[in-house]
């Protein structure tokens, strides 16, 4: 690689970073020169995932939709310990300039027509994944081991700014999940759930909420301590997370009552649905102390109407709560009135 060149590559991508480029286009711009620096087709920055099992590259070039049209992340995440990331993570950096010929390579980024490829780590604290560079043209020349020195000491100037938004975004995370139960918190709540309204109406679809309030759940905590309390809670939350969609909002809207915003859904489904998880949690058992015991919970369901907005589409499910309550509650009532 010519060194002038480098240069002013870096220049211009000190400057991109500076001026908080990666901000506006997640990363693309700053990706693309990247790519441009090493003459590669595509360049791409992959973090772990929570478990961290795989990599996710959600900061790509421009250039990978030109290969890969319905690109993907979830679709293109590389397994950590089954791949070259392996080595990556082990060396440091690693050259494979016959990507389609190599064992350990990925079949779906084989399959899209990856032909060589550079990565090295990313990570300053603590390696947070890899920065890449690859090629998709046979006819490009290979990379060197110059090429991987020269990635390995920009990868060190990225991971300060990688960290940087992945310890805000984990902040953020933090700022909108209920810490016992990780559901999402009522702040977060409020805030999607003016946009879900909002997108409802405007695109004309069904959209239902869901009230739950365990019963005598006071007499958990007076009998047994608010340890075992927290214990029925989570369980809760986890049940209610097995019996809903990925599109649905599940909140602990405050102690021991919760909230599911359901888009795309009739209020009979929604009864359905909130029905299940009564059942599901009425025949748990909780074993406190030397005594085995159900919980019940009851619970309020409604559906969005013209001219509503959140409040009052909880305080429509709310009373229907209210009336599975009064009525000898482990009961799902579904509001049926305008």
């Amino acid at each position: 690689m010519d060194c002038n060149t480098f240069a002013e590559g870096l220049i211009t991508l000190m400057d991109k970073i500076t001026n908080r480029e990666y901000e506006k286009d997640n990363w693309r711009s700053v990706l693309d020169l990247i790519a441009n620096i090493f003459n590669a087709d595509c360049a791409a920055i992959g973090t772990f995932d929570e478990s961290g099992t795989y990599l996710i590259y959600d900061r790509i070039s421009t250039s990978v939709y030109q290969h890969i049209e319905d690109y993907d992340p979830l679709l293109y995440k590389v397994p950590v310990w089954k791949s070259i990331s392996k080595e990556v993570l082990s060396k440091g950096y690693v050259i494979d300039n016959d990507y389609q010929n190599n064992p350990i390579a990925n079949e779906r980024w084989k399959q899209a027509g990856l032909q060589s490829i550079l990565i090295t780590t990313l990570g300053h604290k603590h390696q947070i994944g890899t920065l890449a560079v690859g090629n998709f043209n046979k006819e490009k020349r290979p990379f060197t081991e110059e090429d991987g020195k020269l990635l390995k000491n920009l990868a060190t100037i990225l991971a300060f700014v990688v960290e940087e938004e992945e310890e805000k975004e984990e902040l953020f995370k933090k700022a909108i999940k209920d810490e016992l139960t990780q559901l999402y918190n009522r702040y977060y709540l409020e805030h999607e759930g003016k946009k879900e309204i909002e997108r409802a109406r405007r695109y004309k679809y069904p959209l239902s909420l869901i009230i739950l309030d365990l019963d005598n759940f006071k007499q958990i905590n007076d009998r047994f301590g608010h340890t075992q309390g927290d214990r029925v809670l989570r369980k809760f939350a986890r049940i209610i997370m097995s019996n809903i969609r990925r599109s649905d909002i599940a909140v602990r809207y405050g102690g021991e009552e919760f909230i599911i915003l359901l888009p795309y859904t009739h209020i009979e489904d929604a009864e359905k649905i909130a029905e299940r998880i009564r059942k599901t949690f009425e025949s748990t058992k909780f074993r406190f102390d030397h005594e085995i015991a159900s919980i019940t919970v009851s619970g309020g369901v409604a559906t969005i109407e013209d001219g509503e907005d959140l409040f009052d589409l909880i305080d429509k499910a709310d009373k229907a709560l209210y009336y599975a309550k009064k009525e000898g509650k482990n009961k799902i009532w579904a509001q049926l009135w305008k």
